[in-house]
């Protein structure tokens, strides 16, 4: 059975607790110890701790960022069955490419049920998640009663940036034609705010449409 390595020091643990550097200050004891015994170059063991902070952080981010998401289910694009799907390859190719995003273009999936609409957005929301986007699911009905309940207090506007502050955002129209249902993903200009139905200060994919 392996030993477990000493302590830092109290003064540099501290340090590393102040900093915020938990996976720096988690890994320490053990690279410091590796770092002996391999003769590694003093470059080596900063670069080894930096990458596994950075690492470490990412992960968190992306946790963080997902759960904020509140996606209903747990869909990806490698889940979707293509044969099944009437999106044309190309086109899912650039959607999962995600530069329609950063291009500020909108998407909106129009089709009977059943035929992979909401696993495509859930499944592209959560493809921005990883790439470091933030996003906000939520259906027409939650979106508007979640509005209304801010008119009602007060906070509507308080209410509006937070939700707006997310990268891309799924909307459904309320009233679609018979037969079919809506899906819509739009990438909102953070600069000139271009949004068509609400003020915008930010990206988003997954919310829902406000618009008659």
């Amino acid at each position: 059975m392996t030993a477990a390595p000493p302590p830092l020091a109290p003064d540099i643990a501290a340090g590393l607790r102040r900093l915020k550097l938990a996976a720096m200050r988690q890994l320490a004891p053990g690279l410091l110890i590796t770092a002996k015994t391999q003769r590694w170059a003093p470059e080596e063991l900063l670069r080894t701790l930096i990458d596994a902070e950075i690492t470490a952080r990412d992960a968190s981010n992306a946790a963080t960022r997902m759960k904020t998401a509140a996606f209903p289910v747990t869909k990806t694009l490698d889940e979707l069955d293509r044969s099944a799907c009437s999106i044309p390859g190309p086109t899912l190719d650039y959607l999962a490419s995600l530069e329609w995003i950063t291009a500020r273009e909108n998407l909106c999936l129009v089709g009977p049920p059943g035929t992979g609409k909401s696993h495509v957005l859930v499944a592209l929301g959560a493809a921005a998640v990883h790439a470091g986007h933030k996003v906000r699911y939520f259906t027409a009905a939650d979106l508007t009663e979640t509005l209304y309940r801010g008119l009602a207090d007060n906070s509507v506007g308080r209410l509006i940036d937070t939700l707006l502050r997310s990268d891309a955002r799924r909307n459904r129209p309320a009233s679609p034609a018979k037969g079919t249902t809506t899906n819509q993903a739009t990438a909102a200009d953070t600069s000139q705010h271009r949004e068509d139905d609400l003020p915008n200060s930010s990206q988003t994919l997954e919310r829902s449409h406000l618009r008659g």
